[in-house]
């Protein structure tokens, strides 16, 4: 990969090539955004209706919540081949079983719909930490507070809305934060299902990096790649801090 002369200094010339000269890039970030964006979005509601469930003075709720972190701890190759051999094959997959059986035909998941599928499989591993979040953020919240909405004749969705959610805004940030910065990293789920395809359609910045390295070859662009992602993560990872600390401080202020 590295020839035995070494690479000659070109300064800030591929950085110039991939914001300017790159037609890919750009649509590359923009799917890299679509997945984090909408994996988060989906684990937040899914980890939530979860942590609220699994709160509940239920039967083998320990066991429960053991079950339902699974999908956190599986690596995430093996989890993406479950998904597309098992549940998403076109073929054989058990959701176009489910379809089929109600008079809808098979979908080609990860032709049709490749980036979405791919964003609900990493939502679907993220769920067990969001949930594990929230649920923290749950039982810290006082009884009292709870009771006290009852009293005043709050229903449930009242009593989450306007006393509880407003209360796990700490435990959400904590998500948001690692959920950005490690699904913004995802490459194993692409890898293993649609190989960055159809075209350039499921290709994020990690998955593009790794291919401007081993298949083109181009180890000063993948380099330059490989910054621009670490520095795209400091800064999300900067701006949410900044806002965490911002708001500690105007509430005790």
């Amino acid at each position: 990969l590295v020839p035995s002369e070494g690479f000659p200094f070109v300064g800030l010339s591929n950085y110039v090539t991939e914001f300017v000269s790159d037609p890919n890039f750009w649509p590359i970030m923009g799917n890299t955004l679509q997945l984090v964006a909408g994996a988060i979005i989906l684990a937040l509601i899914a980890g939530t209706i979860l942590a609220l469930l699994l709160n509940r003075p239920i039967w083998g709720r320990s066991v429960l919540r053991g079950i339902a972190t699974v999908p956190f701890l599986v690596t995430p190759s093996v989890m993406a081949l479950i998904w597309k051999n098992l549940f998403l094959s076109p073929s054989s997959g058990m959701v176009n079983w489910l379809l089929h059986f109600i008079g809808i035909p098979a979908v080609p998941w990860f032709s049709e719909f490749p980036l979405q599928s791919v964003t609900f499989i990493v939502a679907w591993e993220w769920t067990p930490f969001v949930m594990l979040v929230i649920l923290a953020g749950l039982q810290s919240i006082p009884g009292e507070v709870l009771e006290a909405a009852k009293v005043d004749g709050a229903n449930a969705f009242t009593t989450f809305w306007l006393v509880v959610f407003p209360l796990l805004r700490k435990p959400y940030e904590i998500a948001i934060l690692f959920g950005t910065i490690f699904i913004f990293q995802t490459f194993g789920e692409i890898y293993v299902t649609t190989a960055g395809g159809p075209g350039l359609t499921t290709n994020t910045l990690p998955y593009y990096t790794y291919r401007t390295a081993l298949n083109s070859f181009q180890i000063g662009q993948a380099a330059t790649l490989g910054v621009i992602g670490v520095i795209v993560a400091i800064l999300a990872a900067r701006g949410m801090l900044r806002l965490m600390t911002e708001r500690t401080v105007s509430e005790r202020g």
